[in-house]
This record gives C-alpha cells, sequence and structure tokens, in this order.
C-alpha cells in the first residue's frame, strides 16, 4: 500500500499567530491526537500562521460528517480543500 497525494478536504481546527501561537497547536494537537487517534492530523506553518488541520477526506460530505462530530470542540473549526493522502492497493 503506498499513500499518494490527491485532492480532497481536511478540517482546519487551530489557526493562529503570536508568541506561544507554536506551543497553543502543538497542544491542541496532542488533545486531537489523545480523543481522536484513528484520525491523522497535519500541523503546518506559513508566516505567521500555525494551522492544524486534521483527516484525510475524499468528499466534502465525509469533511462536514465529521466537522459535525467536532464542531462542540472545536468551535471556529471548518472544512477546507486540500491534498489529503490516501491509500492506493497495490497488486
Amino acid at each position: 500500500q503506498i499513500d499518494t497525494l490527491v485532492p480532497g478536504y481536511r478540517v482546519q481546527i487551530f489557526f493562529e499567530s503570536g508568541n506561544y501561537s507554536k506551543d497553543k497547536a502543538l497542544e491542541t494537537a496532542e488533545v486531537f491526537a489523545e480523543n481522536f487517534p484513528n484520525i491523522r492530523y497535519y500541523l503546518s506553518f506559513k508566516e505567521p500562521y500555525y494551522r492544524l488541520r486534521v483527516g484525510d477526506f475524499r468528499t466534502l460530505i465525509e469533511a462536514k460528517g465529521f466537522l459535525n462530530q467536532i464542531i462542540q470542540i472545536y468551535p471556529s473549526a471548518f472544512e477546507v480543500k486540500d491534498n489529503i493522502y490516501f491509500p492506493l492497493e497495490i497488486e
């Protein structure tokens, strides 16, 4: 099995800049990983923002479904178009 990048969706749960934004992003990632061990997260930095996106969803409907599950915990979360990792089966 090979992971390949394909167009899809993720849910962004964190987006912040400032002195402690890296620490907050890492802390958010840690808590997310504890609560959702089966969902991958992706932490990125693009001046001046740290952002945390989660999941690898093929469709907007899948992303919205997961967003509905976590919106109480992450009220500012939203779905975004992104290149996602999608496992390809190799015969």
